[in-house]
């Protein structure tokens, strides 16, 4: 699962003390591989904060220290006085109490563990994996504040909160759950916070359906101001609780701009006349041009990941002839889908003295693969807006951070500001979905399921002051309204005869206040239009008015040049009329009107008639 931008996660971090108040009899229980904290270790410290059974029957009292280890391909379990307390393949310890908690290399976990022997089979080493069985409820206290910075809306916190627990229990079963952004990232008690329990223990239970069915309730940082469609991300058929959507919430709080971030790099990357019979020569002081940049760093990494070298300090990039996204190849939400890229770089050979040139060049590959090179880190979504090659370089710009589908996480965050509760955040990014109490605790007077209530708005926003200012130089008409409720809105332009002839904005998610949009009348003719502007609230109550807007744009300028050797400009439209002043051959004036034989024209600060014969109607 998409993780929260990192650097909004520095928010200072409370460890809850409170132990577990869900029974685990009447809430689900999840099984968590530890690997984003913990990594691959061979050895691992294990303090027991509560008594423990262990899967020999042996009890280790609270505040027993111990290391866990491997000898002879089988985990061993010693106190840290020496004393071992178990060896075997696999080693279990299960709480007396649900209040006891483990601490893995400092951090601390609810629930009971199985420890288990990994295989990574890349180097045939074997670690120590940690599987933590937990219930859902205490599991989201360690997930929420890790998706989602603990001090933002408490409303964005329900939200996420909702959206977490439907996904840990759509994918309970599945084998690869572990506790990393492959999932949900998960930190135990130590990841826990104060105000994101508050936020779990207030949707206790509650999950999101469509069809009586848990939906895959995806979410990710930022959509970049456009939801996405699951098929367009992942293939497969598009499910119907998600939908494209303008979302006029989702940019950075502080600066309002939608995420962007740019790739940008010169496509001759080494000079391309080194001797490569003498590379011992060059090869430790030549540098890519754009050898710090992270992206470079990224494609090597990628070339030694994908075999085209063992060493990327072995490799450099010479030339990026070709770096690029397919803007005509777009998915329903404008992500693009394909790209290409051509890479020649030299490979240091095993003498240490020459080098080889190699290329690579991949066309009409999926994005991913692309992004991949590049690095997700760098390319943090698929809405691109610009992907050029200029004066030798390279320029991709995008905006959002990561896949687009369901929650965003800056949208849900400024949707809380601005008022709306965490059910309608819900219905925005996973429409047609109902939400659900699933289960309940003990304190509960029933532990079936129930459908939970949600109280609809049933009146439409009301659409007022409505302007429409005309820009004639620019061919745009600015209309501008003002709407007293958040909601979507669908404004279209019809001519006398109620024929549509443009859509200015189609189910465009806006907040209260101020609304604008552009119309270009370059192509439209004169005469009386009319705008027809529906808005619908977040429950889809709607309303639609009418205003009329008139097109008067002022007669093309027309030009002409005299052809006569001297042409007299005369006051009035006669021959026998004063003289005001005299036009030279080729000299350029400007035609206001015409009255029969006679062009009333201008030239300079002064405007007078001319016979039509002597000048030329210029195009």
């Amino acid at each position: 699962m998409k993780k929260i931008m990192c650097m909004l996660l520095i928010c200072a971090v409370v460890i809850s003390v409170l132990s577990p108040q869900i029974k685990a009899e009447t809430v689900p229980m999840l099984e968590v591989k530890l690997v984003n904290y913990l990594g691959n270790n061979s050895s691992i410290t294990v303090v027991f904060n509560g008594e423990y059974t262990l899967s020999n029957g042996k009890k280790v009292s609270a505040g027993t220290e111990t290391v866990m280890s491997i000898v002879n391909n089988a985990l061993k379990l010693s106190t840290s006085k020496g004393q071992v307390l178990l060896e075997n393949g696999t080693i279990t310890a299960t709480p007396l109490k649900t209040d006891s908690s483990l601490a893995l290399n400092g951090r601390s976990y609810y629930g009971s563990f199985q420890f288990v022997l990994e295989k990574d089979t890349k180097n045939n080493k074997l670690y120590i994996r940690p599987i933590n069985k937990i219930d859902i409820e205490t599991y989201l206290r360690g997930v929420v504040p890790q998706e989602m910075p603990a001090l933002w809306t408490m409303e964005a916190l329900k939200a996420q909160t909702v959206a977490a627990r439907t996904y840990a229990l759509k994918h309970i079963n599945d084998a690869n759950m572990v506790d990393t952004i492959a999932k949900q990232v998960y930190g135990g008690i130590t990841g826990s916070h104060s105000r994101s329990d508050t936020a779990v223990k207030e949707t206790e239970g509650l999950v999101l359906k469509y069809n009586n069915t848990l939906i895959d309730a995806v979410f990710s940082a930022s959509n970049g101001g456009k939801t996405e469609l699951n098929s367009s991300v992942w293939g497969g058929n598009a499910v119907p609780y998600f939908a494209v959507e303008e979302d006029a919430y989702d940019f950075h709080p502080s600066t309002k701009e939608k995420f962007p971030w740019v790739i940008q790099l010169k496509q001759q990357q080494v000079t391309d006349k080194l001797d490569l019979d003498a590379a011992d020569t060059w090869w430790t002081s030549v540098k890519e041009a754009d050898a710090d940049q992270q992206v470079l760093k990224n494609m090597k990494t990628w070339l030694k990941t994908e075999g085209y070298t063992s060493d990327v300090n072995k490799i450099k990039i010479s030339t990026i002839s070709k770096l690029e996204l397919d803007l005509k190849a777009l998915s329903a939400g404008g992500r693009v889908s394909k790209g290409s890229v051509k890479v020649e770089y030299l490979l240091i050979k095993a003498d240490g003295n020459t080098a080889e040139k190699k290329t690579l060049e991949l066309n009409g590959v999926p994005a991913s693969k692309i992004r991949a090179m590049v690095g997700i880190d760098k390319m943090p979504s698929y809405l691109i807006d610009v992907s050029e090659l200029k004066n030798g370089i390279i320029f991709i710009k995008g905006r959002g951070n990561g896949h687009g589908v369901g929650l965003s996480q800056y949208g849900a965050k400024n949707r809380a500001e601005a008022g709306h509760n965490y059910k309608q955040i819900l219905q925005f990014y996973y429409p047609r979905t109902t939400l659900v109490k699933e289960y309940s605790n003990a304190s509960s007077n029933s532990n079936t399921s129930t459908n939970k209530t949600v109280k609809k708005d049933t009146v439409a926003p009301v659409i007022s002051s409505f302007k429409a200012n005309t820009d004639y130089k620019k061919n745009t008409v600015k209309l501008s309204m003002k709407i007293n409720k958040a909601g979507k809105t669908t404004i279209i332009m019809k001519d006398s005869k109620g024929k549509t002839i443009s859509t200015l904005a189609n189910n465009k998610a806006v907040k209260s206040g101020s609304i604008y949009a552009d119309w270009n009348i370059s192509k439209i003719a004169n005469g009386n239009y009319t705008a027809e502007i529906t808005a619908a609230n977040l429950d889809g109550y709607k309303k639609t008015i009418k205003q009329k807007v008139t097109i008067s744009k002022p007669a093309k300028e027309k030009k002409g040049s005299v052809k006569a050797s001297v042409l007299n400009v005369r006051q009035k439209p006669s021959t026998s009329s004063k003289v005001m002043t005299k036009l030279k051959k080729k000299q350029t004036v400007i035609i206001l009107s015409q009255q029969g034989t006679w062009y009333k024209v201008k030239s300079g600060s002064k405007t007078g008639y001319v016979s039509a014969k002597y000048i030329t109607v210029l195009k």
